[in-house]
């Protein structure tokens, strides 16, 4: 399927896409941005036909078929929605949102539009993770007892940063938190049942690190531990009565080791490729609209994130 994209903002994340798309011949029709020379820069690098400051006329423009959405996530929601609104394909940065609500909401609208929404969650496309999941349903693992994940950014210690800022969603739940939870929730066998969470917050009053423990009805546990000021490796290790496969840089990881219980020996899972990790998003969000089946398996996943996510603040609501 050859669609027209539009990309809303021209940031980091944009130009890795735009990147990307042109790297497998994609068609970016349209670029949207508040700075008029940022914007038209971007354009003039990606060679992008139609410019627009404002949203609604890029929504209007009937020749854009699907929009990808690169702005901060506190601004998800209304893009999103407006883009459905217009009968866009909708693909966004994660986190798709700020809250389970506004989740249910656009998938509603998604669904009763005929539309395909997803969040670009590089974890779920990569061919490694991929092929560690059908060795974890095989058996090959035996039952999967625990799951453990560490992700932490050192940022730096400003108050005015976005990172840091409750007004544009701050915190590291939202913004390293789903890459971490989706990968606990990814490789459990069903959704987690029961869920505990400590937190420290910045004195922003988003949550600066947090240790989190998750379970199932399977005695599946995993733990989370997130941090942003404490630099952690991206670390994703799934253990089970037969071994266990951890894999380093999980996020787009081309890359795992498999530790054998009975033979006590090693060996090294390759898949894919690192520095294609936003193709396969975006062929898969692509091959989506015309399996529909598929797409549901993403958004479902991203609903359960965003439940333990739901669970997990209103636990430290109540606690704080």
């Amino acid at each position: 399927m050859r669609l027209n994209w539009a990309i809303i903002g021209t940031g980091t994340i944009a130009n890795e896409m735009a990147t990307s798309f042109l790297k497998k011949n994609k068609n970016i029709y349209a670029v949207c941005g508040r700075n008029i020379d940022k914007m038209q820069q971007f354009a003039d690098k990606y060679h992008i036909e139609k410019q627009f400051i404002k949203l609604e006329a890029l929504l209007s423009d009937e020749h854009v078929d699907a929009v990808y959405i690169a702005t901060p996530h506190n601004t998800h929601f209304e893009i999103a929605k407006q883009a459905l609104l217009h009968d866009k394909h909708v693909l966004i940065e994660k986190a798709i949102v700020v809250n389970r609500d506004e989740l249910n909401e656009l998938n509603n609208i998604a669904y009763n539009r005929n539309l395909m929404i997803m969040e670009a969650m590089t974890l779920l496309h990569m061919p490694l993770i991929k092929k560690v999941k059908s060795l974890v349903t095989a058996g090959a693992l035996g039952d999967i007892k625990t799951i453990n994940v560490t992700f932490g950014s050192h940022k730096p210690y400003d108050v005015k940063n976005r990172f840091f800022n409750p007004d544009l969603a701050g915190g590291a739940l939202l913004d390293i938190g789903g890459y971490a939870f989706t990968a606990a929730r990814y490789f459990m066998s069903e959704q987690p049942t029961n869920v505990s969470s400590f937190v420290n917050y910045f004195e922003t009053g988003v949550d600066e690190q947090s240790a989190t423990i998750i379970s199932n009805s399977k005695n599946e546990l995993a733990t989370v531990s997130l941090s942003m000021q404490a630099k952690q490796p991206k670390a994703l290790t799934i253990s089970g009565t037969k071994g266990y496969i951890r894999v380093l840089e999980f996020p787009r990881a081309q890359e795992a080791t498999w530790y054998h219980t009975e033979t006590k020996t090693c060996e090294v899972i390759i898949g894919g490729n690192t520095d294609d990790a936003l193709v396969y998003e975006v062929e898969d969000f692509e091959d989506a609209i015309e399996n529909p089946n598929q797409i549901k398996v993403y958004n479902d996943m991203t609903a359960d994130v965003f439940s333990i996510f739901h669970t997990i603040q209103t636990e430290w609501q109540s606690n704080n």
